[in-house]
């Protein structure tokens, strides 16, 4: 008999709870896009936008068409009745571990994963751009405390932090175990920014959708990093007016080995021990530089 994923914890933070999967009505062909915390949820939720209804120029990751599943500000009674009433194919966010959603063999999960010390500069950005940014220990302006606070808080399923180094590690092991399954589809930044072509190629074969060549050229224009940030007005998650200070700094840079010059020698000792600690050798590699580790070189 096939062992198959389900829901082990229930993730509750801030404005998130991961109940909300138990009450979520899936439709077949549902895409759910399950990623930590500046990892690539955005970029990937405009991507799967542009492949599913071929154009390169539709909204995509501000929460109307592609909301968030465990985001607390709408009654699942009310996100239900918004998605059944689109007729196109449905994509969704997650920030959930694979252990905390619904799993159906008729749906499709992807998921990306990014260097660890490149989610923790981002993050530094991510709260900056805050006007008011959430309560939260890493946003500390102090690099050392900021740091620390997120080199080594606990993983904790409730209350939950996911922008931790441990959450991290937590949602990419969560997502190993299953990568077996079919529907099961896993992704690497890196990867994506190499080589956006051959990436969105994979995600168009998953979900079984084709374009012809000079349309997906189109929509891999569409989805490169400098497209992503021009229309930030597309793109740029839209909670609430205010909330960015420039919507366009929600796409900072883009760019990999952001920690180079950053981080002392200590510092970069006490993540290579956790890291060694959490992950075998192969899980570190993969994790940190994809499926290509001699494109980038660690300083």
């Amino acid at each position: 008999m096939t062992n198959f994923p389900t829901q082990q914890n229930i993730y509750v933070a801030e404005e998130e709870d991961s109940a909300r999967w138990q009450l979520f009505d899936h439709r077949a062909g549902d895409v759910f896009i399950c990623t930590s915390p500046k990892s690539g949820t955005t970029w990937t939720q405009a991507i799967c936008a542009f492949l599913i209804f071929g154009r390169g120029d539709v909204p995509s990751g501000n929460g109307g068409e592609s909301p968030w599943v465990e985001m607390t500000f709408e009654t699942m009674d009310a996100l239900n009745a918004r998605l059944n009433a689109q007729t196109h194919r449905r994509y969704l966010k997650s920030h959930s571990p694979f252990d905390g959603v619904i799993y159906w063999l008729d749906a499709i999960y992807f998921s990306v994963f990014r260097h660890p010390l490149d989610i923790y500069f981002s993050l530094l950005k991510h709260g900056a751009n805050q006007n008011n940014p959430v309560d939260n220990p890493i946003y500390n302006v102090d690099p050392v405390k900021s740091f620390e606070a997120w080199l080594t808080l606990p993983f904790q399923v409730n209350p939950n932090n996911n922008t931790t180094f441990e959450a991290g590690i937590h949602q990419y092991k969560s997502f190993l175990k299953w990568r077996h399954l079919p529907n099961i589809h896993i992704f690497h930044y890196a990867d994506m920014t190499r080589d956006l072509d051959r990436e969105m190629v994979r995600m168009a074969a998953a979900m079984e959708i084709s374009h012809p060549a000079e349309l997906m050229a189109e929509l891999v224009q569409a989805a490169s990093f400098d497209s992503m940030k021009k229309n930030a007005d597309k793109y740029a998650p839209q909670v609430w007016d205010g909330y960015w200070k420039d919507k366009r700094e929600f796409f900072n840079a883009g760019t990999s080995n952001k920690w180079e010059g950053k981080l002392t020698t200590d510092q970069l000792t006490a993540y290579d021990a956790r890291m060694d600690n959490l992950l075998t050798a192969e899980e570190r590699q993969w994790l940190e530089w994809g499926t290509d580790p001699a494109a980038i070189s660690r300083a």
